[in-house]
């Protein structure tokens, strides 16, 4: 008697050549001699399916995912099925369960994203609402030909027709929110998500959650909404996979909704308006502002979910408190390098890892490390002694060191001391700069030019804006990045700015970065401003030579000088 599996290889042959009846019989004489041969009940549901009978193709779906629970095909054949039978609902909740159990399978993730994109065109709220922007998008057309009507009679005859077009949009918008209206709380959830997963994939990622958030706070800057939305994603993914599904979508809203104090109703149909009704250049403008790298703004999210999980676990404000020898809830430089010591036993590579992290962090010249800024650098330290490990396999590990790696030797108390002294230096020299700097009355005057929206705080995109505009006058190419002008925003929330003292810092960084005097620069980036595109070329050609050449000599001595200062401390 031949093996069941030998049979399946003939159904498999028959499948391949489109001899769907004749794989069926070999699949069901298959079955008959093992039951619980769950290939050949998804390899029979995938023949019924070509064939055109979704029934079958369904029950034998299921009874694949009955025998064998972990098997991927299996769902992908019963919510095949369902897409089938255009029961989208199904489909969707078989390819989200699916996934759940064998996570980041393709099949599963492209049936998923079919029928999200299948469900959503079949619904009369999404026929209502391509009705109205047709009708809307026919209107405009018809106004531009009104407008250049050769005659009288030609203008009234378009003129009349823009008005019936534009009643079609009103009535197919009004027809949309009264079925809103109708829609229960399950519904208007489905219809949210979908609307604002943009891509029709089953999930919504940071980079679509943050167009919802900039229409729901109209004032929030493009960048404060990818750094919520980052955020927001990070703390509601539950299965690590840097975007949300319909679940996880469900727990975002709930929180949010006891934060705004309004109905789940109220939300949903606001959120649903905004983004089926919103005029299509501001949609055309935030597709081109959110024009991000996907693959780097999920492992940001992951980073910063790890981040959080961190913080959330008490072993690492046991590590904090080990680290903070005085019990002020703030580490200093002499805390974080003793700390890195007992870890690492490296005196010279601690101070110059506790002075890089103090220089990045220290913002507003505290030299302290807060809690959040203590477990970004627990998640460096994990992963540079941890190798593959987490921070959960590593917590009792660095408890241990820390609290049996006491004694210094005095070598290494030598080193310490130098290191602090170094530090102390640096921070006042550099303090010391920016003061000069934001003396300069011109200074203050571009941050006034800069801040557009006149609130006394310099945001992500008025800087941006700023210092584009300042590199295309200078005939500088794309040296803002080079010059890590955009890391102070680092610590900051999603909807605050630089202060006059923080820009200054920044300014100060970017004149060393092409070793121009600073108060040059910033005469250049004023008049540049501020004078009409026309003037601003004459001036800039006049006076791009005398602003670039400086005195070598002095500049050299300078850099020479970074250079040495930053050697000592270990960053490159």
């Amino acid at each position: 008697m031949p093996k069941a599996s030998e049979v399946r290889d003939q159904g498999n042959k028959a499948f391949q050549n489109g001899d769907y009846e004749k794989a069926i019989e070999a699949y069901t004489k298959a079955i008959k001699l093992n039951e619980k041969d769950h290939q050949s009940y998804s390899n029979r549901s995938a023949a019924y399916l070509k064939s055109g009978n979704a029934e079958k193709a369904l029950a034998d779906g299921k009874k694949c995912v009955q025998i064998k629970s972990d098997y991927h095909k299996g769902y992908s054949r019963k919510g095949a099925a369902y897409h089938a039978l255009k029961k989208y609902d199904k489909a969707i909740a078989t390819y989200r369960a699916g996934l759940k159990v064998c996570p980041k399978v393709e099949s599963l993730e492209r049936g998923l994203a079919a029928s999200s994109r299948a469900k959503n065109e079949n619904t009369d709220a999404h026929r209502a609402s391509l009705k109205s922007k047709a009708a809307k998008k026919a209107y405009k057309n018809q106004h531009k030909k009104a407008d250049n009507a050769d005659s009288v009679s030609s203008y009234v005859e378009q003129k009349r027709m823009e008005l019936k077009l534009q009643k079609a949009a009103l009535d197919a918008q009004l027809e949309f929110i009264d079925m809103m209206a109708k829609m229960s709380d399950e519904e208007k959830l489905q219809e949210l998500f979908s609307v604002i997963d943009d891509d029709n994939n089953g999930y919504i990622d940071a980079k679509e959650l943050a167009t919802a958030l900039r229409r729901r706070h109209a004032n929030m800057t493009f960048q404060g909404s990818l750094e919520k939305a980052i955020d927001m994603v990070a703390i509601f993914d539950t299965d690590g996979d840097a975007r949300l599904n319909l679940d996880e979508f469900q727990g975002y809203l709930d929180v949010m909704l006891q934060e705004l104090n309004v109905t789940f109703q109220e939300f949903s149909e606001y959120m649903v308006f905004q983004t089926t009704f919103a005029p299509e250049d501001e949609k055309a403008l935030e597709k081109e502002e959110l024009f991000v790298d996907k693959e780097l703004l999920a492992k940001q999210v992951k980073e910063r979910g790890t981040l959080l999980e961190m913080l959330a676990d008490p072993r690492l404000g046991e590590i904090f408190d080990l680290f903070d020898k005085e019990g002020t809830r703030l580490l200093t430089f002499k805390d974080v390098a003793i700390g890195l010591y007992q870890l690492t036993s490296d005196m010279e590579q601690s101070a110059k890892t506790s002075m890089e992290l103090l220089l990045m962090m220290d913002k507003e010249d505290k030299r302290t490390v807060n809690y959040e800024q203590f477990g970004r650098l627990m998640m460096g330290i994990v992963a540079t002694l941890g190798k593959d490990k987490s921070f959960d396999q590593m917590a009792d590990e660095l408890v241990l060191a820390l609290t049996t790696n006491t004694t210094i030797l005095e070598k290494d108390k030598a080193s310490l001391f130098v290191a602090e002294s170094v530090y102390t230096d640096f921070q006042a020299q550099t303090k010391q700069q920016n003061e000069n700097a934001i003396s300069y009355g011109r200074l203050n005057k571009l941050f006034q030019i800069w801040d557009t929206d006149k609130n006394g705080g310099m945001d992500y995109d008025e800087l941006k804006i700023g210092l584009y505009k300042f590199e295309k006058s200078a005939g500088l190419s794309n040296k803002i990045e080079a010059a890590g002008v955009f890391d102070a925003f680092d610590n900051k929330q999603f909807d605050e700015g630089l202060n006059p003292q923080e820009f200054a810092s920044v300014m100060e960084n970017y004149s060393h970065t092409f070793n121009i005097d600073l108060h040059q620069l910033i005469d250049f980036m004023c008049l540049n401003a501020v004078l009409p595109d026309d003037r601003a070329e004459q001036y800039t050609r006049a006076y791009r030579e005398t602003f670039l050449v400086n005195d070598k000599e002095a500049n050299q001595s300078h850099i020479n000088a970074v250079n040495l200062q930053y050697e000592f401390v270990g960053i490159e």
